[in-house]
C-alpha cells in the first residue's frame, strides 16, 4: 500500500485546487481495503475517500488522510440472452467502462458518456445525462464498512437511489469504502428505447439508419465536447448544480418571469424538474468571468477554474451564483459538488 505525507493533491481533483494533505493512501488492492494500517489513521484523523476528484472543491489544505480508490478490474457475473450483469472495480474509470459497454454491444449506459470520475463514484451521486441514470442499470455496490472493517453488500433498493442522491450521501456518508459496483446491462438486439434520442441534439448528429449503441455514445461524446470544458484544459467538476425539483405551483408562478421555461416530468405527478442554466442564462451568468473564475462560454452551470484560482475563489462566485438565483426566483440552487 502506498502512503504518501504532505503532498499535492492538485491533480488528484479536477478543479485542480492546489491544496495538499497529510496524508494521501493508495488502495489499489483487496489487501489494501482491509490493511490494518488504514483504520490505524483514520481512528487518529479526519479523513475522506477519492476516486476521480471530480466532485469535490477544496477550499484548504485537508488535515488528514485521503483515501485514493485506484484498484481496477471487471468480471462477467451473468450472462443470458438478453444482458450481462458485470461487477467493475470502484476505481476503474467510468467513461472507460461506458465505452467497453458499446464496443460490446451493449446498450443503455452510452447516453452516461465522457462523466468524469470513476466507477464507484457514480452511485453515490446517481449520475446521470441526457435522461439516463445509473441507478437503472446497478443490482449491487459492494462496500467496505469502516466502522466494522467488513465488506458489506447492498441491493439497488438498499441504495436509495433518488435524483443525483443516494444512500451514500446520506446515512453511510464517510463510513463506507465503495469497492465494486455490479451492472445489468441489456444486448443490443436492433431496439433503440425513444428516451435515449428524446434529449435536445441528439438526432441532429446521427442518422436514423445508422442509430446503434456505439453510434449514440459518439453522439454523446461529440455533445459534451462542444458544451463542455475538457478537464485535461480547463478546472471543472461537470454541472456544478443541481437542476431544481419543484411544485407545480411553483413551477406556473416562475411562468409570468420566464414564460419558455421547460420543465420535465419526475415520478411525483406533483413535482416537475426544471433546468437551472435556462434561468441562469436568462440572469447573464453564461460565460461570466471574475478573475480566474468563471461559468463555462457554453453552460452557465458549469463553475470553471480558467487558470491559478483557489478553492475561495471558486466557492465565492458559487456563492454569488447560488444567490442571483434565488433572488430571482425564491428557489434554493443546490449544488452537486462536495465542498470541504
Amino acid at each position: 500500500m502506498k502512503i504518501y505525507s504532505n503532498v499535492s493533491i492538485k491533480e488528484l481533483n479536477t478543479f485542480r485546487v492546489d491544496v495538499n494533505t497529510d496524508l494521501l493512501i493508495f488502495l489499489e488492492n483487496d489487501k489494501d481495503f482491509f490493511s490494518k494500517d488504514i483504520y490505524k489513521y483514520i481512528k487518529k484523523n479526519s479523513y475522506l475517500i477519492v476516486g476521480g476528484g471530480s466532485n469535490i472543491l477544496f477550499t484548504k489544505d485537508y488535515k488528514g488522510s485521503i483515501l485514493l480508490v485506484k484498484n481496477g478490474g471487471k468480471k462477467i457475473i451473468n450472462e443470458d440472452k438478453d444482458s450481462i450483469e458485470i461487477e467493475v472495480a470502484a476505481g476503474e474509470n467510468w467513461d472507460s467502462f461506458v465505452k467497453w459497454s458499446v464496443d460490446n454491444n451493449l446498450i443503455g449506459l452510452q447516453n452516461l458518456a465522457l462523466i468524469p470520475g470513476t466507477v464507484g463514484a457514480t452511485p453515490i451521486q446517481n449520475v446521470g445525462a441526457y435522461n439516463t441514470e445509473v441507478k437503472d442499470f446497478i443490482t449491487e455496490v459492494k462496500i467496505v464498512n469502516l466502522t466494522n472493517e467488513r465488506e458489506e453488500i447492498l441491493t439497488n433498493r438498499e441504495c436509495n437511489f433518488k435524483y443525483r442522491d443516494s444512500i451514500f450521501k446520506h446515512k453511510l456518508k464517510n463510513n463506507i469504502i465503495v469497492k465494486s459496483v455490479t451492472f445489468r446491462v441489456p444486448k443490443y438486439k436492433g431496439h433503440m428505447e425513444k428516451r435515449y434520442l428524446e434529449y435536445s441534439g441528439i438526432k441532429e448528429k446521427i442518422k436514423d439508419e445508422d442509430i446503434t449503441p456505439l453510434s449514440l455514445y459518439w453522439a454523446i461524446v461529440n455533445i459534451r465536447n462542444e458544451k463542455l470544458p475538457k478537464i485535461e484544459e480547463y478546472g471543472s467538476c461537470g454541472s456544478t448544480f443541481k437542476n431544481p425539483v419543484i411544485s407545480l405551483r411553483e413551477y406556473n408562478s416562475l411562468l409570468s418571469k420566464y414564460p419558455q421555461l421547460p420543465k420535465y416530468d419526475t415520478n411525483n405527478v406533483d413535482l416537475v424538474k426544471i433546468p437551472a442554466a435556462y434561468i441562469l442564462e436568462k440572469l447573464g451568468w453564461k460565460n461570466r468571468r471574475e478573475g480566474s473564475v468563471g461559468t463555462w462560454i457554453h453552460h452557465p452551470l458549469i463553475v470553471t477554474n480558467y487558470g491559478g484560482a483557489n478553492g475561495d475563489d471558486i466557492l465565492l462566485f458559487i456563492r454569488e451564483i447560488q444567490k442571483d438565483f434565488k433572488s430571482n426566483t425564491g428557489i434554493d440552487l443546490e449544488c452537486e459538488i462536495n465542498i470541504i
